[in-house]
């Protein structure tokens, strides 16, 4: 087994030092959005993919995430629904958005995230990453603060968008279409980032 390289080691080192750094700046609690809420959440609809598949079947499923009542105007609300952390909010209109609850550099949280109106936007309140509330792609600067360390993470781990759900309000819920293809691609996209930021991805690092 062939020992680390210089530039790998001191890459890999970065990364743990910086993750770390990071809890300094998380919002307090960490991430627990099912103790948040206190609501796991259920299929309420499904149908499965047609035709023959040779691997497992998958499905689309509407998903309870929380109480209609518990996302007021203005307000956010977060749960951990069939595995996927998702993070709900109300628009002054009164309409419903909702994004992946958790950023796509770090894994850390987006609660409590500015929402601007004027371009449908959630600020991470981590790393400053506005993220589109219409198709979760990065709007504007990647990683733009704390100053330094938010540099280092975003020289680290490239720019990434994060998943957006379909949502809607039915029976006294607010609900999100779960694509479970969508999901398992996206998060294999997203872990193969942070295995090629540690050289990990393609065996390098070890």
């Amino acid at each position: 087994q062939e020992s680390l390289t210089a530039p790998a080691m001191l890459r890999a080192i970065l990364v743990a030092a910086c993750i770390a750094s990071a809890s300094a700046f998380a919002p307090v609690g960490g991430f627990a959005p099912a103790l948040r809420s206190g609501f796991q959440g259920t299929a309420v609809s499904a149908t499965s993919a047609p035709g023959r598949m040779t691997g497992p079947r998958m499905a689309e499923a509407w998903v309870r995430v929380v109480p209609s009542d518990q996302v007021g105007v203005n307000k956010q609300a977060d749960s951990l629904v069939s595995g996927t952390a998702v993070l709900v909010g109300r628009y002054s209109n009164g309409k419903i958005w909702a994004i992946s609850a958790k950023n796509s550099a770090t894994g850390t949280e987006m609660f409590g995230g500015r929402v601007d109106e004027s371009d449908l936007t959630l600020r991470d309140p981590q790393w400053g990453t506005k993220y589109s509330l219409v198709n979760g792609e990065v709007v504007g600067k990647w990683c733009p603060s704390p100053p330094v360390l938010g540099a280092l993470i975003g020289a680290i781990f490239p720019p990434t968008g994060v998943w957006v759900p379909q949502v809607r309000e039915q029976g006294g819920y607010v609900e999100v279409l779960l694509d479970v293809n969508a999901k398992a691609e996206f998060e294999k996209k997203y872990w193969k980032g942070i295995l090629d930021a540690q050289g990990k991805a393609d065996g390098g690092y070890y």
